[in-house]
């Protein structure tokens, strides 16, 4: 009895909506029409989107390459700041403060800042390189440079993330292991090979799947700073989701290109899982 009203809330606000996006997405629903007057269409929709629709390929291209580079450098440099900060830098609190303070930062808020520091015209990025007789460019205006653009602002958003939770799994590692290591003659990068990295693989685990995941449902930055453009150049899959639900009123293709984007995120996760998981239990 205690746990049924959270059992109800969860059916009909979680599981409830997400059994409705499944029905929808078998039927060809513009949300004009009745639901009890959807035409079906059965797999249409996913048939379409995966053999025939090639924006959607692009946009699945588009957001493995934001995911690839946001989760990677953004991992590295994670790390590398909290083996430095986890030297007793003075003052840590503060260091922690400045790094992580992108990560609390409303992303509108920081999307709309970084649009003016990109702006071709009268940007500071294109300003600071004026300043030093580097060419300027037109960042996000650009097909080549607006991805990249985006991908720099999200390394900048996710590397405090990362580097909290690395610190935090450094300072789980006992001294006296560090201690028996340089007894036994390792250096520093053997000590970090066969002490630091086999002991932090569970964190790198939780970070590397939690921001995957996340990485691979970046919508606001994009949609704030780009809308996708130019010409899909940003566009990412939860973008194409909105656009195609709410500006074409497609809503049978929106709800089944959420069910492949979910499908493409439980894949990677579990391989994700099982790569790096016999790591952390050996």
């Amino acid at each position: 009895m205690f746990v049924l009203p959270s059992v109800v809330f969860l059916l009909c606000f979680s599981l409830g909506p997400i059994l409705f996006a499944l029905y929808v997405s078998f039927h060809d629903w513009n949300m004009l029409t009745p639901v009890g007057q959807m035409p079906w269409v059965g797999i249409e929709n996913y048939r379409y989107l995966l053999f025939e629709d090639p924006l959607f390929r692009q946009v699945l291209g588009n957001t493995f390459v934001y995911t690839a580079a946001t989760v990677s450098v953004a991992g590295v440099m994670g790390l590398v700041l909290a083996l430095l900060l986890n030297r007793r830098v003075r003052p840590l609190a503060l260091w922690r403060a400045i790094y992580f303070l992108p990560v609390i930062t409303s992303s509108i808020a920081v999307s709309i800042i970084w649009s003016y520091f990109y702006n071709s015209s009268y940007g500071l990025f294109n300003a600071f390189l004026a300043a030093v007789g580097l060419p300027q460019h037109r960042f996000l205006s650009s097909v080549q440079e607006a991805l990249p653009s985006i991908i720099v602002l999200g390394i900048w958003q996710a590397v405090g993330y990362y580097m909290i939770l690395y610190l935090a799994g450094l300072q789980g590692i006992p001294q006296e292991l560090y201690d028996a290591a340089s007894v036994d003659g390792a250096g520093a990068w053997r000590a970090f090979y066969y002490v630091t990295l086999p002991l932090l693989r569970p964190t790198i685990l939780f970070v590397l799947v939690v921001n995957t995941i996340s990485a691979l449902q970046v919508f606001d930055i994009v949609y704030v700073m780009t809308e996708g453009g130019p010409v899909n150049a940003t566009n990412t899959g939860v973008l194409y989701v909105y656009e195609t639900a709410f500006k074409f009123l497609r809503m049978g293709r929106a709800t089944a290109m959420s069910f492949i984007l979910f499908a493409i995120i439980f894949v990677v996760t579990l391989v994700q899982l099982r790569l790096l998981r016999g790591g952390a239990d050996e």
